[in-house]
């Protein structure tokens, strides 16, 4: 058993070997080659084994299938907020266009507008998913599936990231789809016309 970072198999194993041979080996004389061929396996490489078979494999895909499904409804949901006030927006924005705002502008106003929007819905999200397991893991008593052994739920640093990156990318999308519903309305070239509706 070895313990710490760094630890490389292919090295490890040629050191087994190697420690069998002489074990094997008594005074001068050589009781053949017995040894056993190592078999060098990792905490991380047997954790993924047991995570992508079974039941645990179903699990695990049923948990990316609902956070894949959760992040798709919430770009929708987002979606919806942002087409139900477009209309207005979309006028605002025209009179800002004739008055000389530029499309780089209007991108900031909008983006500085949706941020607010964006941040809490996905921090809400980001809270909910890391308090989830400390709520769930006495209620489901999970330490019966482990041999009494105690169940830590820990923080994942790349949720940070994760988090982050899903804000980058629901922001895009919402500017996206104001850009391509302002484009289909064509509000500018109405309200240049005097077609305000």
């Amino acid at each position: 058993m070895l313990a710490g970072p760094g630890a490389d198999p292919v090295e490890v194993s040629r050191v087994a070997v190697e420690g069998q041979r002489r074990h094997l080996r008594i005074g001068s004389v050589e009781t053949g080659d017995k040894a056993r061929a190592p078999e060098v396996t990792s905490r991380s490489a047997v954790r993924a084994e047991l995570g992508g078979s079974g039941v645990n494999g179903l699990l695990v895909f049923g948990f990316a299938l609902g956070a894949g499904g959760g992040a798709a409804l919430g770009l929708l949901g987002l979606a919806f907020a942002v087409l139900a006030d477009a209309r207005s927006r979309g006028q605002v924005l025209s009179r800002l266009r004739t008055m000389g705002l530029s499309r780089r502008q209007w991108r900031g106003l909008l983006l500085v507008e949706l941020t607010p929007l964006v941040l809490v819905s996905v921090l809400t999200g980001a809270v909910v998913g890391a308090l989830l397991p400390l709520l769930l893991t006495p209620v489901l008593g999970l330490p019966a599936f482990t041999g009494g052994v105690a169940v830590r739920p820990r923080f994942e640093p790349g949720l940070v990231a994760g988090v982050s990156a899903l804000a980058l990318l629901a922001l895009g999308f919402a500017i996206t789809v104001e850009a391509v519903n302002n484009r289909r309305m064509r509000l500018g070239e109405a309200l240049r016309l005097g077609e305000e509706s």
